[in-house]
């Protein structure tokens, strides 16, 4: 008779840890940033290949949380600071491994200095640009990345729209990021690309979803297994494909 309430109990024990699981999945708050090409909004519509990627994952997992449009530092501080937070396309670097639990990679981008046309400064590795001021997104990987390496000249913006519009009207001399935001920035708002020239290339990054540190590690395995089975069948580089932005798919 005991053996057999061990039995039911562990039965129910299981169970009730199974629906906290799925009841964790599905208790997510998931934002992104308007931050081309891979996630942005367009006429009021929200898309982008990473915004694909994270829908696809959770039709895979049947979680229908919305995704939510904010900010990147108030979306970052959310996501840092309270529990069942999700914030993508975020780039991975060894300092957010203290703030965040990653799905992905889903995105691969390579990071440049930026100038105006007709700029004379001479840039030959990335500590000449520190005589330089340099526009960066605010609480992004750029400003994070540069502050690290000791610089100090930084201009914050929210956006790489904004950036750009300040490094055509002179505000500063250089801009950090990536090729793939800064062309879509330029064709998106219909600037002239050859107003500006690539003065250094600086390094390629991975992009990942990120997670508030306390989410569980089973919602975490979750998706992680969800995007691993969507990439395997295809399907990932099919949405970059959609896109016209290959460039930017990750090529285990």
């Amino acid at each position: 008779m005991y053996k057999g309430k061990k039995i039911i109990f562990m039965i129910v024990v299981s169970v009730f840890v199974f629906n906290s699981s799925l009841f964790a999945n599905n208790d997510l708050t998931i934002m992104t940033e308007d931050w081309p090409p891979l996630n942005y909004v367009e006429e009021g519509v929200l898309k982008g290949p990473a915004v694909d990627i994270v829908r696809a994952i959770q039709k895979k997992i049947k979680n229908e949380n919305k995704i939510l449009v904010f900010p990147w530092k108030r979306a970052y501080s959310y996501t840092v600071e309270q529990k069942n937070k999700v914030l993508f396309s975020m780039v991975h670097s060894t300092k957010r491994d203290l703030s965040f639990k990653w799905v992905g990679p889903i995105a691969e981008k390579r990071y440049s200095l930026y100038a105006k046309k007709g700029f004379t400064g001479r840039i030959e590795t990335l500590e000449d640009a520190k005589k330089f001021s340099i526009g960066v997104q605010r609480e992004g990987f750029t400003e994070q990345y540069l502050e690290t390496n000791g610089f100090t000249n930084l201009q914050k913006a929210n956006n790489a729209t904004q950036n750009a519009r300040k490094l055509l009207r002179g505000r500063f001399e250089l801009m950090f990021d990536s090729y793939s935001t800064f062309s879509k920035t330029v064709k998106q708002y219909e600037m002239n690309k050859n107003d500006f020239v690539e003065v250094l290339r600086v390094q390629r990054k991975l992009m990942y979803i990120a997670f508030n540190k306390y989410t569980s590690d089973e919602t975490i395995n979750l998706w992680q297994n969800a995007y691993n089975e969507l990439y395997k069948s295809g399907e990932i580089k099919a949405i970059f494909k959609k896109y016209d932005s290959e460039a930017l798919y990750w090529n285990k």
